[in-house]
């Protein structure tokens, strides 16, 4: 697992159950642009998370700095058995993935065939 080197925006836009934290509130576990205060107890669902934006990072071509989370304020997740992608966008935000170098990633995935949905809250749609 690479480090997410201070960006903890899914600490805000996840729903984690364990912990009974609804999407877009932070984390009362959370140190803002620090990282976990449990990390050592955190929950399972937290130990095995990995945004997509993080995993690319050791990639040939990983995603753009720039759409890092806490830059982009939106976290690329899976869906479906990682056949969809789910972007998590921050409500402050809620067009940060139609916005630029995110938008050129979305029409990438969609290129690819690959369905694209947007989750801003409890809202769920497809792009």
């Amino acid at each position: 697992m690479h480090s997410c080197d201070g960006c903890t925006v899914c600490c805000k836009v996840l729903k984690i159950r364990e912990l009974d934290k609804p999407a877009n509130t932070w984390c009362a576990d959370c140190k803002i642009g620090v990282g976990c205060g449990i990390y050592e107890t955190r929950p399972e669902s937290c130990r095995v998370y990995e945004c997509i934006w993080l995993q690319t990072q050791s990639l040939d071509k990983p995603i753009a700095a720039a759409l890092r989370p806490d830059r982009s304020r939106v976290v690329i997740g899976t869906t479906n058995h990682g056949e969809d992608v789910v972007l998590y966008v921050t409500p402050d935000r809620p067009d940060a993935w139609r916005r630029g170098e995110f938008a050129r990633l979305v029409g990438e995935f969609k290129g690819r065939g690959i369905k694209v949905l947007v989750s801003c809250g409890d809202d769920l749609q497809v792009v």
